[in-house]
């Protein structure tokens, strides 16, 4: 009676198993279809071409109303001087596939800033004055770079990009002032450094094969080694590394690009 009793058990609770999983509908894992995109941005064997660059200009103290001396006037005085910052960069590379392409790049950088004059002032008890300052400071760097497109809303015209570099480089940098006596004092750096970036941006074409694009460093492994020496005498080595995820301004870049497809994607001339 106990064994048929079991059995019994054992039927009614697969039936009930079996008739749960009957009126239990599939549910598909959710998917935001990103990685389905259909829509070609650039095409395979397409090579491109471009250039970018950036250049800022400041002039500090010339007037009161200067709004550089206005942002800093609790803390610095009497400030004179200028900052100029320049930037260019040719690069090139090859679609392998549609929408993904391999490249390389090349960089120079160049900034200066010169103060005639500027006072620090942290309150009564601590107050710095500098003069005839100087800095200047170069650098040439060489990238290797996987980009790919993404376009928005099947757009052949808008699109998005991420990029991968891979940057290596050497810069010279130096610090210095006039003293009184004629003699410049001051520091002498050279610098190797070598980074593992991430740079968004947006592509927008003007024309079929001309491009205009925008791109800002987001994240970045680095490491740098820097030689320098003081007044030709004192000499030190440093070595820093580091990673930094933020929205770096200083590397906004505007550039213009030229794509040239191959093969059965070249547009052809039509015969009048």
């Amino acid at each position: 009676m106990k064994r048929f009793l079991v059995v019994i058990s054992f039927l009614a609770m697969f039936a009930s198993m079996q008739v749960t999983a009957k009126e239990k509908e599939p549910v598909e894992p959710f998917d935001r279809g990103i990685d389905r995109g259909k829509s070609v941005f650039i095409p395979k064997g397409t090579i491109g071409a471009g250039v970018s660059f950036s250049y800022n200009n400041y002039s500090l103290g010339n007037a009161t109303d200067d709004a550089g001396y206005q942002m800093l006037f609790s803390l610095l005085q009497d400030i004179h001087g200028n900052m100029l910052s320049f930037g260019i960069a040719p690069y090139a590379s090859y679609f392998f596939a549609d929408n993904l392409a391999v490249g390389v790049r090349f960089d120079y950088d160049r900034s200066s800033l010169g103060l005639g004059n500027a006072n620090v002032s942290l309150g009564d008890a601590l107050s710095l004055s500098l003069n005839n300052f100087n800095y200047m400071k170069q650098s040439y760097t060489a990238s290797v770079t996987l980009r790919n497109y993404m376009p928005i809303a099947a757009s052949k015209r808008f699109a998005l990009f991420t990029e991968l570099r891979a940057t290596g480089g050497y810069a010279q940098s130096q610090t210095y002032k006039w003293l009184e006596t004629g003699d410049k004092s001051g520091t002498y750096q050279d610098i190797y450094q070598f980074e593992l970036g991430l740079v968004p941006g947006l592509t927008v074409f003007i024309t079929n094969e001309v491009a205009v694009e925008l791109s800002v460093g987001l994240l970045g492994l680095n490491y740098q080694k820097v030689e320098q020496i003081t007044n030709q005498v004192e000499r030190s080595e440093m070595e820093n590394s580091g990673i930094n995820f933020k929205i770096n301004l200083f590397s906004l870049g505007l550039g213009m690009s030229f794509y040239i497809p191959t093969g059965d994607h070249r547009m052809k001339k039509t015969d009048r």
